[in-house]
């Protein structure tokens, strides 16, 4: 393990942050990729009478995300599953008496993971038509499955995923939002990219919060949010080890609050329906001792803050409905989560015990 100084070193000097700082430009990419891939797509998915998406570690948060939007947006139900569960206990996920009306959206970055292309394998030889999402077009997976979705700029040689969870996310949504018919989506997912300024100054935040060594960090969401706090909590412990939890809002308030002292951090990634409930959760962490920081999109539903104890807030993507922001919100979390390694003396660029591609002996 290499020691660092965390105060002193720059963000720039880690492979890890160079790739998570080019998210912006990686999602823009994403959203213009193969129309003729996401045509493809679209008509599976519009077909469906309900959908599997699944993946692996990060994969699966970005695979819970997209369930959310696609329940909301297509109207119709959409599951999240590990993919796991797809190889060893399919009977407890696959529902529709007809597979082929039932797709399965496989998600993997490097389309080697084992267990992908094994769910990829399994879904076909069962009848359900297959959606590769990745990053690698000459992958296994994107080989096999009926049709693939590549994030053009989304590879990195990073071990944690960074702009590759961004874009493919921006990817999927933009599918999604074509399937459901939202045109108001399809167009501020569009946007987005142009408040990446927005985004900048949430990383300065991140930045500026990770040079102090937590107890614990708590990372809450709610709605398709909640998958992206479980990717903070994810990056948080797998580059830093803090660690980190990461709850729906109002079930933080049902026990794990007994966390809040000085000394731990609770971030919330808050916008759409519910934020104004859920920033009370917030300011009642803040009362019991805890440093908050609030991501949102709604500065109205944010309300006041200058009587909090201990708070910051970064507002990012307000002009946009809440689903186009998701991709927005990644990377101020690996911000955050770099350099809080750096404040605890790990080296980011090569966590613990962790490979890029996890490969499983059969």
């Amino acid at each position: 393990m290499t020691t660092m100084d965390g105060s002193g070193t720059d963000l720039g000097a880690l492979l890890t942050w160079r790739e998570a700082s080019t998210a912006g430009d990686a999602i823009a990419a994403a959203l213009g990729a193969d129309p003729e891939a996401a045509s493809g797509a679209g008509r599976i998915l519009a077909a469906a009478q309900d959908v599997v998406v699944t993946g692996a570690g990060s994969s699966y948060y970005l695979a819970q995300v997209a369930a959310a939007v696609g329940r909301a947006v297509i109207g119709r139900p959409v599951l999240a599953v590990p993919v796991s569960e797809v190889l060893l206990r399919p009977d407890g996920v696959f529902t529709a008496r007809t597979p082929s009306t039932e797709p399965v959206v496989v998600i993997s970055r490097s389309g080697s993971t084992s267990e992908a292309v094994a769910a990829v394998e399994a879904a076909s030889s069962a009848g359900h038509p297959t959606i590769g999402v990745t990053c690698r077009a000459d992958s296994p997976m994107a080989r096999r499955a009926d049709v693939t979705l590549v994030s053009p700029g989304g590879d990195e040689r990073a071990i944690v995923m960074t702009r590759s969870f961004a874009s493919m996310l921006a990817l999927l949504l933009r599918v999604v939002a074509d399937v459901g018919g939202d045109r108001r989506l399809v167009e501020d997912l569009d946007r987005s990219p142009r408040c990446w300024p927005e985004v900048v100054a949430a990383v300065e935040r991140g930045d500026a919060l990770g040079r102090r060594d937590w107890s614990r960090v708590v990372v809450l969401g709610g709605g398709p949010r909640s998958g992206l706090a479980a990717e903070w909590g994810l990056k948080l412990l797998e580059t830093s080890q803090v660690p980190t939890s990461a709850y729906e809002p109002l079930e933080f308030r049902h026990g794990p609050m007994s966390l809040c002292e000085p000394g731990v951090l609770v971030v919330g990634l808050l916008g759409g329906p519910g934020a104004a409930d859920e920033v009370r959760v917030l300011r009642e962490a803040s009362r019991l001792g805890a440093t908050t920081w609030i991501l949102a999109g709604e500065r109205d539903a944010v309300g006041p803050t200058e009587d909090w104890r201990d708070g910051a807030v970064d507002i990012i993507g307000p002009e946009l409905v809440p689903p186009a922001r998701l991709p927005l919100m990644v990377t101020p979390g690996h911000a955050l989560a770099l350099r809080l390694a750096l404040t605890r003396g790990r080296d980011p660029d090569a966590p613990r015990h962790l490979d890029q591609v996890v490969i499983l002996e059969p």
